[in-house]
């Protein structure tokens, strides 16, 4: 009978769990490779495979005010692409407007419409994602069981959105050479991707955006850290295709306004400079006292347009009399 020794079936497990320990730490190495390689991938290519021919268009007249009409718009492709948005058109027949196509946050698009009020002799259509389910309080089973569909629909907003530019340029009333695309909060950061890969917009306002999509998520994600930051680096690999500082540069020679809040605490300064160095001129970059988007209240819908409007008669991007006539009409008695 021994005393301090180990039995060969001890010796045996403890190889085992060695073994486990070294081919988790390889695999996890390798995926982080892999992950990497993956990020420094040249997606334009990807893009135009995914970008479909506009087939079928079905209009639902929502409604009439006394200076716009609203339509439900669904586009479909041809290869099963769908996706939906709500359309404002001012009520002038025989006039072609500047159009704006907006991407907002997840599930903003007819309340986006709605919040705009006077569409100010733009026609606005505000664009959904190409994505159903639950996007908010989600349990981390339920995050990762949703994360193909989540990457899915985060590819395929570029196509989903030149399908939206497909459709503005086939309506009599859209100027074709005035097509602004309006990112704000998610759509801030999916929406340099998209004008990078549609030459067809002619200008990129971007609200409320930063770049580096690792650090926004682990700035915003409400977990502890040994969750965060893996679960930031995972948000990394599938957003990849459209981290905005790929793509920001690209939009060049057309013209971009930023504008962004000294105290918004989700998209913090050292982000938003680096998607503002990254884009190339001709750029304008301005900076309000606010937070995050909170279009429902009045004074900041009023420091944003005031902004904005400012930028669109610089760039001659509406006509003046537009804004003239509109700023009449709310003014009379």
């Amino acid at each position: 009978m021994g005393f301090g020794g180990t039995s060969p079936r001890h010796h045996a497990h403890h190889r085992w769990v060695v073994f486990v320990l070294c081919a988790a730490v390889m695999l996890a190495i390798g995926v982080y490779w892999a992950g990497e390689a993956y990020c420094r991938r040249d997606f334009r290519s990807l893009f135009e495979r995914l970008r479909g021919t506009l087939e079928q268009v079905e209009e639902t007249h929502l409604g009439r005010d006394e200076a716009h009409d609203i339509f439900e718009i669904r586009l479909s492709d041809d290869r099963d692409l769908s996706v939906v948005g709500h359309l404002k058109v001012p009520a002038e027949p025989g006039r072609r407007h500047p159009a704006f196509l907006i991407l907002g946050g997840v599930g903003t698009g007819r309340r986006t419409i709605d919040y705009l009020g006077h569409s100010h002799g733009v026609v606005l259509f505000a664009l959904d994602y190409p994505y159903e389910g639950k996007t908010s309080r989600l349990s981390t089973f339920e995050f990762l069981m949703k994360l193909p569909s989540m990457r899915r629909a985060v590819i395929d907003t570029v196509p989903a959105t030149q399908l939206a530019v497909d459709y503005l340029l086939s309506r009599a009333d859209v100027d074709p050479g005035r097509i602004i695309l309006a990112g704000g909060s998610v759509g801030a950061i999916l929406s340099p991707a998209v004008a990078a890969a549609d030459p067809r917009i002619d200008a990129l306002v971007v609200l409320f955006g930063g770049g580096d999509i690792q650090s926004l998520i682990r700035t915003n994600l409400d977990r502890p850290i040994w969750m965060k930051v893996p679960a930031a680096w995972l948000g990394k690999v599938i957003t990849a295709p459209v981290e905005p500082l790929r793509s920001i540069g690209e939009v060049s020679p057309r013209p971009i306004f930023f504008l962004n809040g000294t105290e918004d605490l989700g998209f913090p300064v050292a982000n938003v400079r680096l998607l503002h160095e990254a884009a190339r001129e001709p750029k304008t970059i301005r900076w309000i006292e606010a937070g995050h988007v909170i279009i429902n209240r009045p004074e900041f819908h009023d420091q944003v347009t005031d902004e904005l409007v400012a930028w669109l008669l610089e760039e001659e991007l509406v006509p003046p009399d537009a804004w003239v006539r509109v700023q009449i009409e709310e003014g009379s008695p």
